[in-house]
């Protein structure tokens, strides 16, 4: 892992509608940004600072989500599985109870503190990034994400809790993680954000590399310029001419 510190200023190449927002989880009140003078839902919480100042939550601000980053522990009705049929969400309870016996959540009371800020207002070191993208966008990202590496790509995610896997699971797995919007339940129903883009979480140990390789990679390979015939013609010469190498 890189001990570099990062330069988020390869984002604004991007020219993103919404901007990648930084996360940091504390036991400690931050100093020097205010907190969120309203209650939202975790899922939320990103959108939210996407086009305003930094801030921070504690228990009170958090309205839905606060058990998948530790501040409370899911009460037996959520446990039980009972909420999942009369949201329509799944078929029986126990359908619903599964998801808790692998849906990612941080330990109880491990944080007291979460701070958002847009990347180019973070003074703080992130333990999560959330990029939101259009596809176009993200191809970018995720090709940079296994350009040094060839580390897969991972979608995981769940009907409910949604936010589990965009703030949990990245920081717990040590891996970047994406969903689409619209997918997850209590996030379509708040109308977080329009359906169709795409949204990244890479935990504090992926993001140095993930921005050494945006600056070393090529954004727009010749190849996708060359329509379809082209694409597959040049790829014949290609290959043509790595056969003879290797004769």
């Amino acid at each position: 892992m890189s001990t570099k510190k990062p330069d988020y200023s390869i984002f604004d190449k991007f020219n993103f509608e919404r901007k990648p927002v930084g996360v940091n989880f504390s036991l400690n009140r931050p100093e020097g940004i205010r907190l969120l003078d309203k209650e939202l839902a975790l899922c939320e919480l990103f959108k939210e600072a996407q086009t305003g100042r930094p801030f921070y939550v504690d228990r009170a601000k958090v309205q839905c989500g606060e058990q998948v980053v530790g501040m409370l522990e899911f009460p037996p009705v959520m446990y039980s599985g009972q909420l999942g049929p009369s949201y329509s969400m799944f078929k029986t309870a126990g359908a619903n109870r599964r998801i808790y016996d692998y849906v990612p959540v941080l330990p109880k009371d491990s944080v007291k503190f979460i701070t958002h800020a847009a990347y180019d207002q973070m003074t703080f070191d992130p333990d999560v990034l959330i990029i939101t993208a259009s596809p176009s966008q993200a191809e970018i990202i995720l090709r940079a994400s296994s350009y040094s590496d060839g580390k897969m790509w991972h979608a995981k995610g769940t009907t409910c809790l949604a936010c589990a896997w965009i703030y949990a699971h990245p920081y717990l797995s040590g891996e970047m993680n994406f969903t689409v919007s619209g997918f997850g339940y209590s996030m379509k129903a708040r109308e977080v954000l329009p359906d169709g883009l795409i949204i990244l979480s890479f935990p504090f140990d992926t993001i140095s590399p993930l921005i050494e390789n945006l600056n070393d990679m090529e954004w727009e390979p010749r190849w996708f310029k060359l329509g379809r015939e082209g694409f597959i013609r040049e790829t014949k010469k290609l290959s043509a001419s790595q056969r003879q190498e290797a004769a």
